[in-house]
């Protein structure tokens, strides 16, 4: 017979306070999300007196028409995924192996090996020798500078190296006496133990492809490999100096709104954050779990 399992009334207590709080805590984060969203679909007259909250007011989608009706967008989204994508799988391959040794690794020199990652961390080579020597390599106006400029972090070898160091090694020491490499064992061992870890790590670097925007400032001047931020940093200039000279970008909409640069900003916003949004749910449980053992290591 299964004993009932009674809450004291400190409990009880302690649980509808700590309800109300997380209720009030989740309206703080989705409060400018929504706000954004109802005021980029909002009319101009309610944004301009300050009256956007949760819900739009006079709906109208002249922001998104705006922002979609421009063919670089497409073209930018194309090349973000694709500098997301990729560097977000060599970010993850490097990063590992640049993890593995520090947490099973046992050589001479290790601890000048862990300094020198460490050292990174509180010393960078600067904005300038930094575009020389992607200059002199050749990769300027191409997405590989982006790709390479953020291809290791030592913050997230080092998130790495934790998790990795919570696995048995017992484990690795009975597979190398079966004759395993190293290589075979972070490969068919260690990362199939560390997909909380990884899903972490991925997610980390794939949003700093994403928000990147100083990178693709310096680095690219091609138009068509612009990444999203750049092109939707131009549409919002754009809808600006058309609402301040009367251009056609602020022109009437069918429903006869001027078309305001509030409207395209929250539109743009919205836009660029959508897609992480997307991607965030199926990592969700990896991510908590990663961070949680990644700081308690």
């Amino acid at each position: 017979m299964s004993i009932p399992n009674k809450h004291s009334k400190g409990e009880k207590v302690f649980d509808i306070f700590n309800l109300i709080f997380m209720v009030i805590l989740c309206a703080a984060f989705l409060y400018p999300v929504l706000n954004v969203l109802a005021m980029s679909l909002s009319g101009s007259g309610p944004i301009m007196r300050g009256e956007i909250t949760f819900f739009p007011q006079q709906i109208t989608f002249t922001g998104y028409e705006n922002v979609f009706s421009n063919a670089a967008l497409w073209r930018a989204y194309g090349n973000t995924i694709f500098v997301a994508t990729v560097g977000t799988t060599l970010g993850l391959a490097v990063n590992c192996l640049a993890a593995y040794p520090m947490a099973f690794g046992k050589f001479y020199g290790k601890k000048i090996y862990t300094f020198m990652i460490l050292f990174t961390m509180w010393f960078g080579g600067g904005l300038i020798p930094t575009f020389l020597v992607m200059r002199n390599l050749g990769l300027t106006n191409s997405h590989w500078a982006l790709i390479f400029l953020l291809l290791s972090s030592p913050f997230n070898v080092i998130i790495l190296r934790s998790f990795f160091a919570s696995i048995p090694d017992a484990l690795i020491e009975a597979a190398k006496l079966d004759g395993a490499n190293d290589m075979y064992i972070l490969m068919r061992i260690v990362l199939p133990l560390s997909k909380p870890v990884l899903a972490t790590v991925a997610l980390w670097i794939m949003v700093a492809h994403w928000n990147d925007f100083l990178n693709p400032l310096i680095y690219l001047d091609d138009t068509h490999l612009q990444t999203l931020q750049i092109v939707l940093r131009d549409i919002v200039l754009t809808a600006t100096g058309g609402a301040q000279h009367g251009l056609d970008t602020a022109a009437q909409a069918g429903t006869g709104e001027l078309l305001i640069p509030q409207q395209v900003q929250n539109a743009v916003i919205f836009v660029s954050m959508v897609p992480m949004l997307i991607v965030y749910p199926f990592l969700q449980k990896y991510f908590v779990k990663g961070v949680m053992i990644g700081s308690v290591k």
